[in-house]
């Protein structure tokens, strides 16, 4: 074989070569991006929605990202109007004003996710928004996360009128972290609708172990009797436990609350540690929560004529029951004790029995 021959038949090896090289380089890549899912980086999202308890006509903040080509906010199923996307971060819009009566039962005082309708795509809140309507209606978070299991209670002073829920378990907004307390359920002896337009509420939420942002809120009740006036949200934080009061003992354990009368019921006397810090005393009253139930629920009674001995020793009278379901001539046990505090609150581990007379 000569020189050319030979050359010639290897460059055609190395052709061949190479041709095998390149067809086995470019496969593998077709094969991924055969299987690759693209996902467009342009999409929707929502971050946060504020406030988280809103009321007919309102206006709500939705803060996120990718807000181009809005084309319809929804609350649930409902579409929110008056739509203004001040960013690609932000957006407000308006809760309508009026809703189809025959969706009224299923979207008053109950909480549902927002959701963002753009030209690529859909986003959907975390976040619950909670609609309001004839009732005290908020919510309470710790470190961005809704906090559950919270003693809500709102009082008017003038007029001894009070009512409260827990968060999570109250008869509405069954959601993480909301609470509603139904004007409905505030005793005033008539009609509330009437009576309760105008009336102002302290709203003070109280848990073991906790303090929470403000300490508490003010309300006011519309002319109408069923839109609420104020803010209604609270943030918490866990209280260290050495800032804490401690009760070693109570006595005695079993007392007497009068009714129709002032505040003449038994003298009950803590004694403990850091006394001094007890700005105010709750007695939790459990009762049925209808005729005959075995299941039990707790209205709590603020206390008045707290007496400090000192850092070690407090006292109070049990107060009336006429703001609790109660029953004179019934005895109740296993009554809680809880101190709240400047910014915070205690639950005494011990009981006490209350007979109601």
């Amino acid at each position: 074989m000569n020189k050319a021959r030979f050359f010639h038949a290897m460059k055609s090896i190395i052709f061949v070569i190479s041709v095998i090289i390149v067809l086995t380089s470019c496969r593998q890549p077709l094969d991924i991006d055969a299987n690759r899912t693209i996902t467009p980086t342009n999409l929707p999202e929502i971050i946060d929605v504020t406030p988280r308890v809103t009321q007919l006509g309102d206006r709500i903040t939705i803060v996120g990202n990718n807000f181009v080509n809005v084309r319809n906010v929804f609350w649930d199923t409902i579409p929110l109007d008056s739509l203004t996307v001040s960013s690609p971060n932000r957006i407000i819009a308006r809760v309508p004003s009026r809703f189809d009566p025959a969706q009224i039962g299923r979207f008053y005082n109950q909480a549902y996710n927002v959701s963002v309708v753009t030209r690529v795509g859909t986003a959907q809140s975390k976040q619950f928004l909670g609609m309001s309507f004839g009732s005290i209606a908020g919510y309470i978070s710790i470190d961005n996360t809704p906090l559950d299991s919270v003693i809500v209670v709102a009082v008017h002073e003038a007029k001894n009128w009070v009512t409260q829920t827990i968060t999570s378990n109250g008869l509405q907004l069954r959601s993480p972290g909301f609470y509603s307390m139904p004007l409905s359920n505030i005793n005033t002896g008539s009609g509330y609708s009437t009576i309760l337009a105008g009336a102002d509420f302290k709203v003070r939420p109280f848990l073991h172990g906790y303090s929470f942002v403000p300490v508490e809120r003010t309300v006011i009740v519309d002319r109408f009797g069923n839109k609420i006036n104020g803010e209604t949200e609270f943030t918490a934080k866990r209280l260290p436990i050495t800032s804490m009061p401690e009760v070693h003992s109570i006595s005695p354990i079993n007392g007497s609350s009068f009714s129709g009368s002032p505040e003449t019921g038994t003298i009950i006397t803590l004694r403990g540690k850091n006394m001094n810090a007890v700005k105010q005393i709750m007695v939790g009253v459990p009762y049925p929560v209808s005729f005959g139930s075995s299941v039990t629920t707790i209205r709590y009674v603020e206390t008045i004529n707290i007496r400090r001995e000192s850092d070690e020793i407090v006292q109070f009278r049990i107060p009336r029951l006429d703001r609790t379901i109660t029953v004179s001539g019934r005895t109740y046990t296993n009554c809680q004790i809880y101190l709240l505090l400047e910014n915070g609150s205690y639950l005494a581990p011990q009981r006490i029995s209350v007979t109601y007379i």
